[in-house]
Formats: structure tokens, C-alpha cells, sequence
């Protein structure tokens, strides 16, 4: 955890995206979900707690919270659409995997690693993949 805490934690604001519509449209979002959180620059707060990893995005219309235990999934309700989650660390790389329990959703990962002074996040449904790029607020 020691780990995650001096490479992750903190507060992030995006620099970059790359293929997010493209990402929210594999992962089955509607076109006006797409265009308007493609408008968003999203925010990320990372926190490190005893055992315990808590990951906020925080985007102008809303904030989604959820608590992570390293290996242990759990339940989240992401915009109405629900999943299984587990994170991991690994190599440096704290990856998010979801699977999707409510017939609707899509299965996806999201990938989180430290590249020179940024925090670049690859998330993946169906082989499409979107890129963000987050700076140290």
C-alpha cells in the first residue's frame, strides 16, 4: 500500500484524452452521454487508507466514490450501470476490472500507472481503448 500511496495519491486533473467516445460507445453509453462527457475534463482524487484505496472522479455534473481492498470485489453502481470490481497492483499499475452483473453493461479494465510525472489511465472494453492523462494538481 506504501507503494500506491507515494506514487498515486493525490489530487489529478486530465491534460489529455484520447478516444473516450469511442470508449463510453463500446462500453454501450448513448450518444448524448458520449458528447457531453467528452466535454468534461474529469478530475481524479486518490487517497490511501490503512488497507483501503479510495478512488474519486469528479466530473462537473457529478462525483463517483468508490473504496477499493487490494484482491476483494466488490459492488459498483457506475452511472446506472452495475459491476463487479477488484483491484490490483502490480508492476507499478493499479488495475481496475470490472464485470458487468446487470445484463446491460459491458465487461471493461482500467489501467492506472505513474509515467514521468503523470498519472496516464488506458481504459479497455471490447478491444477499443481510451486514453487519459492526468497532471498533479
Amino acid at each position: 500500500m506504501e507503494d500506491i500511496k507515494s506514487k498515486f495519491e493525490g489530487n489529478w486533473e486530465c491534460i489529455k484524452k484520447e478516444n473516450v467516445e469511442g470508449f463510453l460507445e463500446a462500453l454501450g453509453i448513448n450518444l448524448i452521454k458520449r458528447k457531453a462527457a467528452a466535454q468534461f475534463n474529469p478530475k481524479l482524487c486518490i487517497a490511501v487508507r490503512d488497507e483501503t484505496v479510495q478512488v474519486t472522479r469528479k466530473m462537473p455534473i457529478k462525483e463517483i466514490k468508490n473504496d477499493f481492498k487490494l484482491d476483494d470485489e466488490i459492488d459498483v453502481n457506475d452511472d446506472d450501470h452495475k459491476y463487479k470490481a477488484k483491484l490490483t497492483y502490480a508492476d507499478g499499475k493499479m488495475t481496475l476490472t470490472l464485470r458487468a452483473v446487470d445484463g446491460k453493461s459491458k465487461d471493461n479494465t482500467i489501467v492506472r500507472e505513474i509515467v514521468g510525472d503523470n498519472l496516464v489511465q488506458t481504459a479497455t472494453c471490447n478491444g477499443v481503448t481510451a486514453k487519459t492523462t492526468f497532471k498533479k494538481c
